[in-house]
């Protein structure tokens, strides 16, 4: 196998996505998902919406306390939903908890404590939120199944991404070869040091962790995109389509909870199926 199609180099790869400016919105979005007809996606950044300062401008996340800064993400989600012409009466957003808890759904519902939303379901967007953790969209070709997940680094740890492709496969009788995948922005190893109990945690979650984990200053700094995309990888999807931007390094782009200190707003990952696929 030649160097530049080891599992190892793909997982590493990273690609700067075309940021566009869309209804007033700015947003990213995965080449390789732009392809699939019939999905509608889209990786959000701080950038196109009136939310006040520290959560300036686009914040999309409602863990804030206050009704105002809540009323600000409804607001916020129901113009993404328009922008990109999905319906925003159908929208499922999760109650993210970190955790590797995955929904199958098929009409909308509350959901407390899930980090990831698969379906089937034509007109139903799937927004999950972020702030330095890794957003992935997940798609079956054959099933045209559909999956958001939300992975920090204890979903990562868990292997929440591993847990998508197995429930796609085993729900719908189809096989990992047919799927394909999109890390979108997400903190990069540059400014993400960890303890070695948290990196032996998340080494122990793929088979070939060699280059996943940089030293520096005696401390390591995990690749969260690469050691998920290593997951989906070793699962078996054929293309995983990994954005190059760390949202610490880029915090005037990007909501980040570390740079910030927790001070700080959500974007987002959004997809639906449209109503023909």
């Amino acid at each position: 196998m030649s160097k530049t199609h080891t599992p190892a180099y793909d997982a590493l790869s990273k690609k700067e996505w075309p940021i566009k400016v869309i209804g007033g919105l700015t947003v990213t979005f995965s080449p390789v998902l732009l392809e699939i007809p019939g999905l509608t996606h889209a990786f959000t950044t701080r950038l196109g919406g009136s939310s006040e300062a520290p959560l300036d401008s686009f914040n999309l996340g409602r863990h804030w306390p206050d009704d105002a800064s809540r009323q600000d993400a409804t607001a916020n989600r129901a113009r993404l939903c328009s922008v990109l012409g999905l319906n925003f009466g159908h929208l499922v957003v999760p109650g993210q908890v970190h955790s590797t808890n995955i929904s199958w759904v098929s009409q909308p519902e509350n959901l407390p404590d899930v980090d990831g939303i698969a379906t089937v379901t034509p007109d139903m967007p799937v927004l999950l939120h972020y702030a330095d953790c890794v957003p992935i969209i997940l798609f079956d070709t054959y099933t045209k199944a559909l999956a958001v997940l939300h992975a920090g680094w204890r979903g990562t740890a868990g292997g929440i991404a591993t847990k998508a492709v197995r429930l796609i496969s085993q729900v719908l009788n189809t096989t990992a070869e047919h799927m394909l995948a999109a890390i979108g922005p997400a903190i990069g190893s540059c400014c993400y040091p960890t303890s070695l109990e948290i990196s032996n945690q998340l080494v122990a979650s793929v088979n070939q962790p060699d280059g996943l984990i940089a030293w520096h200053n005696n401390r390591p700094h995990p690749d969260l995109k690469a050691l998920n995309a290593m997951q989906l990888i070793e699962a078996g999807l054929p293309k995983v389509d990994i954005a190059s931007y760390c949202t610490a390094c880029q915090s005037e782009l990007f909501y980040s909870h570390r740079q910030s200190k927790g001070l700080t707003g959500r974007q987002g990952a959004i997809a639906s199926l449209n109503a023909i696929v």
